[in-house]
């Protein structure tokens, strides 16, 4: 997770109050030194492709990698219940000095992925079992533990067939998500693609035993992580309204929602900025929240940041809408937001001690996104058109004192490979990311700093210095100044954001 240093968040974010100063992207001109990286294929199981979570810590600072990997067997569930778009069968793979090896899965279950690696190498995911759930037809999904060579199923609550595992922690505490036998037309479950019509419930798992955590009134949780202090957060039902806001942006008819941090056996409600939909999008060691909440009349969504029961709306660079989606240990913030000038043009946005800073985008594009920060406020993540159509992706890198760099310019031009997202990076630099490369394959590779090892090195690029190119835009303090503004309704919130900023862990490609 990340760690347990509080975000310095002035009176000046309260939402009856003034709002911090505005920071704006780099202007153009001389770019220092920037360090290049040497590219590693992390490979796959014999099949052309590898996968990688979005949103998820999947390299941890001693550089270990996890994925899953393409076999060659074909998918025994295709054409309707491929695990991955090409319909091969895949496994977890963990990458760790220099090797890759597969996981595995549960018991005769052809596909497994993972979610979420902690820092001492437990991986927690999900996989088949080769079973098939007798309450809808469709075969049975289990979270589950690797653990010392070994993969363990966490089971399922409430006669239920179905778990997901969304985080672990050194302790081998595991938090997710698990249907139950009760029938729900609402159930959370469907958020993340999954047509299982059962009451979904929160569950803290730990040696073998599942943990039902209740919920914040209505008849669903789900949790979707857990920090080092064993605090969960996630997202619950608070009644049984129906929520539009919710349900046109998750995609199936969700119930008023709430955000939640589960703490020594309490749930806790972390609010609302007014709306009907509240979520988390991630949590520190802190046990700091971040996240997205309709204002009243549900046209409009705010980031948020939540802090020892105080909720804060973290307010805009002008546009209607926005959302926090992760943090570091230290309380740096990073998400997506709508500009003044148009609300279908999102850039990523970095708050930190105060300030509020637009990250803008690459030369030839308009949008952003971001994917993670780490201790040194490095951030990584897509900049595209504000389609984001895949083709048109290209993973970035943005520090500190600098502006955002298109990764590709900071590895070897031999390789013929394209960085289209970076997912992740790690507090020594590295850097996880997706690659395309020229037969059409893709596979996650590791971006590892050159300056570490020498800029000579084997696997390094011969150049030792790039200028980079100016953001899209350089915008004026003016357009720029911190907004609260509620009065535009945007025109994409439910479509362009959606499956961005669904409460799951999409596939980054």
């Amino acid at each position: 997770m990340r760690s347990n240093v509080a975000i310095i968040l002035s009176a000046a974010v309260a939402v009856s109050v003034q709002l911090p100063a505005q920071e704006q992207p780099v202007s153009s001109g001389p770019q220092k030194h920037h360090t290049h990286y040497k590219l590693i294929d992390t490979g796959s199981f014999g099949g052309p492709n590898s996968h990688v979570a979005l949103g998820a810590h999947v390299l941890n600072n001693n550089g270990t990698f996890t994925g899953f990997a393409d076999t060659t067997q074909p998918d025994p569930y295709a054409p309707d219940g491929c695990w991955d778009g090409d319909c091969l069968v895949a496994h977890v793979s963990q990458w760790k000095n220099g090797k890759l090896r597969d996981l595995g899965v549960l018991d005769a279950g052809p596909n497994s992925e993972s979610n979420w690696m902690s820092e001492n190498g437990l991986i927690a995911g999900d996989s088949q079992n080769g079973l098939l759930d007798p309450l809808t037809g469709g075969w049975q999904i289990r979270g589950v533990l690797w653990r010392d060579g070994q993969i363990v199923d966490m089971g399922a609550l409430g006669g239920g067939y179905n778990s997901l595992a969304r985080g672990v922690n050194d302790n081998g505490q595991v938090a997710g998500l698990s249907t139950t036998s009760v029938p729900d037309s609402n159930a959370m479950i469907m958020s993340f693609g999954l047509p299982y019509p059962f009451q979904t419930r929160a569950f803290l798992w730990k040696d073998g035993v599942m943990q039902d955590l209740g919920t914040l009134g209505g008849p669903d949780a789900m949790a979707l992580g857990i920090n080092e202090r064993g605090q969960i957060f996630g997202n619950s039902y608070t009644n049984d309204d129906p929520s539009p806001a919710c349900s046109s942006f998750l995609g199936f008819d969700a119930l008023t929602t709430g955000a939640f941090v589960w703490d020594n056996g309490a749930m806790v409600n972390l609010g609302s900025l007014g709306g009907t939909c509240t979520n988390a999008s991630a949590m520190n060691n802190a046990g700091q929240v971040v996240g997205y909440s309709f204002l009243p009349g549900d046209q409009v969504l705010h980031p948020f940041s939540w802090k020892q029961g105080k909720l804060v709306d973290l307010g805009t660079v002008g546009g209607s809408s926005g959302a926090a989606l992760a943090l570091n240990d230290g309380g740096d913030i990073v998400g997506a937001q709508y500009l003044p000038e148009n609300d279908t043009i999102s850039h990523a946005i970095l708050w930190s001690r105060g300030k509020i800073t637009d990250l803008g985008a690459l030369e030839s594009d308009q949008c952003s996104f971001p994917s993670a920060i780490n201790s040194r406020q490095q951030v990584v993540g897509v900049s595209a058109d504000c389609s984001f159509a895949d083709p048109t992706f290209r993973a970035f890198l943005w520090e500190p004192g600098g502006r955002m760099i298109d990764l590709n310019t900071l590895i070897s031009p031999n390789l013929g490979i394209q960085l289209r997202n970076a997912v992740a990076i790690n507090d020594r630099g590295e850097m996880a990311a997706v690659a395309y490369f020229s037969d059409g394959s893709h596979r996650p590779v590791l971006l590892i700093p050159c300056d570490e090892q020498g800029t000579k090195s084997e696997g390094c690029p011969d150049t030792e210095n790039v200028t980079t190119t100016p953001s899209v835009r350089v915008t004026s303090p003016s357009t720029l100044a911190p907004s609260k503004r509620s009065d535009r309704s945007p025109t994409s919130v439910a479509t362009q954001l959606r499956t961005l900023l669904a409460p799951r862990h999409p596939r980054a490609l």
